[in-house]
Order: C-alpha cells, then sequence, then structure tokens
C-alpha cells in the first residue's frame, strides 16, 4: 500500500493526538475541583476573577483562561452565542507579541479541549475534567512535531458547552 504526503501527515497528526490525549487522560478529578481533591498544582475558578481585564474586548467575553509557564491563555465567545468559542488569544509573559485566532466551526458534542487552526499549526487547550487530571496546552508545528505546556491555572464561565473548531 502506497501513502501519500497527505495521508501521512493525517495519520501523523492522529497519532500524536490520540497518544497525548490518551498520557494525560488516564487520572482524573471533576471539572472546578468538586467532588474530588483538586490536584495541589492546578488553581481553578471562575472567569469573573478577570472582570477588568480587556483581552476579550469586541468579542462576547472570556469564556475560558488558562495559564502556563509562558503563556496566558484566553478563549474568548461568539458574541452571537456566549457559550460557544469563536476567538483563542494568547499573551505571552515575555512581553512578545501573542497568537489572536478565530474558530470556524464547531462540534459542541466535543467537551475535552478547545482547538484552533493557525495554517498549518494547531492549538489545543485541554480542559479539566474527570479524565483530564493535568491538562496541557499542545501545540502541534506543521512538520508534525510540537509542545505542551502544562495549564498551571484555569478558569471557566459557567455557560459553556466546550466545544471545538475544525478545519
Amino acid at each position: 500500500m502506497q501513502l501519500n504526503n497527505l495521508t501521512l501527515k493525517s495519520f501523523s497528526h492522529s497519532i500524536f493526538w490520540g497518544i497525548s490525549l490518551s498520557a494525560i487522560t488516564i487520572l482524573g478529578h471533576d471539572f472546578m475541583g468538586r467532588g474530588l481533591a483538586a490536584s495541589a498544582e492546578l488553581i481553578y475558578g471562575s472567569t469573573s476573577e478577570l472582570k477588568n481585564d480587556k483581552t476579550c474586548d469586541g468579542t462576547g467575553g472570556i469564556l475560558a483562561y488558562a495559564e502556563t509557564k509562558d503563556y496566558s491563555l484566553y478563549i474568548c465567545s461568539d458574541p452571537k452565542d456566549i457559550s460557544q468559542p469563536r476567538y483563542y488569544r494568547s499573551v505571552n509573559k515575555n512581553g512578545t507579541s501573542g497568537v489572536k485566532l478565530t474558530a470556524k466551526t464547531y462540534n459542541p458534542n466535543q467537551g475535552i479541549y478547545f482547538e484552533f487552526y493557525n495554517g498549518d499549526y494547531t492549538y489545543m487547550l485541554q480542559i479539566p475534567s474527570e479524565k483530564i487530571k493535568n491538562p496541557v496546552l499542545v501545540v502541534e508545528f506543521p512538520d508534525g512535531s510540537g509542545y505542551e505546556q502544562k495549564i498551571t491555572r484555569f478558569l471557566m464561565n459557567g455557560d459553556t458547552r466546550s466545544p471545538i473548531s475544525k478545519k
């Protein structure tokens, strides 16, 4: 069987996400730390803690917020439906420019991460849940390589339905 470059890229993309999600979803806790002891390293809260933050101005507001050692990450909602993610904003903690992306489509039945595309780059922000105890930000590069950063703080708006965007 002969595989072309597109098939290989799709296959490697699927393997990368499958391994990343499988490795990270082995242990879990309740979203927002309810019912189980919250991870000592992950801080939970509500996006209401960011009431004066202007990063999502011009959108429907901050739907979710996460911090890693290098980034502050915002999932901004759609102005027409504040329960739907529409925009991804990153603020680099080193002072350099961050990324601003717009979702193209949604899958409201998917609920374990937000996913946005920037050309051939993929940004995936996992949502803490029963299955995802230690969520991460995963960035995949065009060549199929990538990196992860552990999320240390996660804030969520209570109206979210946790969809993702697709290419």
